[in-house]
């Protein structure tokens, strides 16, 4: 199936995203903060995490296309 690894991939992020929320309400976050602060704080954390796998993601879609053209230029010389 095509979709599995996505799939996977997305339970994977929730289930990460679930334990980050959980370890900071009960243990990283100072007592005074309230539940809605340390959600933004761990929507603020799952943005970066976004953030970094979008830029791997784009250097894999140039470097992919990257070799395209090099194998290519390579099979005309």
């Amino acid at each position: 199936m095509v979709y599995t690894p996505l799939i996977g991939f997305t339970l994977f992020m929730i289930l990460f995203l679930g334990v980050a929320f959980m370890l900071s309400y009960f243990w990283w976050a100072d007592r005074y903060k309230t539940p809605e602060v340390i959600a933004a704080e761990v929507m603020q954390f799952s943005e970066q995490i976004t953030n970094a796998l979008s830029v791997f993601a784009v250097g894999m879609l140039a470097f992919g296309i990257m070799l395209i053209f090099l194998n290519f230029s390579i099979r005309t010389s």
